[in-house]
């Protein structure tokens, strides 16, 4: 087993396209931006601009899904996969986005990944978020890197947006998707998973 863990996120970096976007566009009844425009600038945390903006939608779990319709993901993700997992490198995704949603995506591409990431518990869109092993933690991305750090494992976090910035923070190496929101924090880029799984094999797999 490799003493590297990746976690990496799902909305805009494992998908194509943000998932919760249009949901929200056409869902959520009221300003979810500004939800959004808060967390960028620190006023509030991710956990609770997620209960705000997922608290305004107004549809039912089916109805989201036939909207969504088929979810494109990022080109060579099941072969990175495959590749990190034979390497011994575990691999979960963390997500601020909505859980049925990507579990249905991972069916559909024949995935069974674990999966960090808040519960829908009813249907006014109420969230069950993960517990966090440490009260301090900024949110669950930030908890999850910091529990597999204390477990001895050097942290790969991947993803796209300012969801994922607090994570990042602290993660010892950080991928992000080119020209996103990450992207402008840190340097590591990449625009698919054949992309992803080269800088792998060349500076954590074969460093030397």
């Amino acid at each position: 087993m490799s003493d590297y863990i990746i976690l990496c996120d799902f909305d805009g970096t494992i998908s194509l396209q943000d998932t919760c976007v249009p949901i929200l566009e056409q869902f959520a009844d009221g300003d979810w931006e500004l939800y959004d425009d808060l967390l960028s600038k620190g006023q509030i945390d991710l956990h609770e601009c997620m209960r705000k903006q997922f608290g305004m939608i107004r549809a039912d779990i089916s109805t989201i899904l036939r909207t969504l319709g088929s979810v494109p993901i990022r080109s060579g993700f099941a072969e990175f996969v495959s590749f990190s997992l034979s390497e011994g490198i575990e691999f979960v995704i963390v997500s601020a986005g909505l859980d049925f949603i990507i579990k249905s995506v991972l069916l559909e591409n024949n995935l069974d990944l674990p999966v960090v990431s808040a519960k829908v518990v009813d249907e006014r869109f109420n969230l069950e978020f993960p517990a966090l092993h440490y009260p301090d933690s900024i949110d669950f991305k930030a908890d999850q890197v910091k529990f597999y750090q204390t477990q001895k494992k050097k942290v790969i976090f991947i993803g796209d947006g300012n969801s994922d910035l607090q994570g990042a923070l602290q993660a010892d190496v950080v991928f992000a998707v080119k020209s996103s929101f990450l992207n402008s924090h840190f340097e590591n880029s990449f625009s698919n998973f054949l992309e992803l799984k080269k800088c792998l094999k060349k500076h954590i797999i074969s460093p030397f």
